[in-house]
């Protein structure tokens, strides 16, 4: 009996691995409706320059999307972004909740947003002077920290 358990577990784990993989393309026709609207009402000027879809045993877990401004965006199985890393340049202002704008308006004037990132139930910011700010869904900055 347990040679049976152990070979339909080691069964399992093999066909797992072999069904689970990554997959890197251009065709932007494989990213879900949402994400290819989102891309292009937010970034319209910049091309896709690559696709990755990760998966796991049957379903698509994440695509990271690269555009050839080195802009990378993450999206969940559903095509709502997760990530916006922008490198140097700053995040389109439509993504960013009003609590956030409001917030660097008045305690980081001048400064813009790098990178944005939705969490379980907060938002961090990456900011172009090197402090990152975590905000929970109430819109309270609930962590600040310098980037060294």
């Amino acid at each position: 009996m347990k040679k049976i358990l152990f070979a339909l577990s080691l069964l399992f784990a093999c066909l797992q691995v072999s069904c689970a993989g990554d997959i890197i393309t251009h065709d932007t026709k494989k990213l879900p409706a949402k994400a290819r609207t989102f891309i292009q009402t937010y970034f319209a000027q910049t091309q896709v320059s690559h696709i990755k879809i990760e998966s796991e045993l049957f379903q698509t877990k994440k695509y990271e999307v690269l555009l050839t401004n080195r802009t990378e965006i993450d999206f969940n199985k559903d095509g709502e972004w997760i990530e916006i890393d922008c490198d140097h340049s700053s995040v389109p202002l439509g993504v960013i909740p009003p609590y956030v704008s409001e917030y660097l308006k008045t305690t980081f004037p001048g400064v813009f947003i790098v990178k944005i990132e939705r969490k379980h139930r907060e938002i961090e910011v990456d900011l172009s002077n090197d402090y990152s700010l975590t905000f929970n869904r109430k819109g309270e900055v609930i962590q600040i920290e310098e980037d060294d």
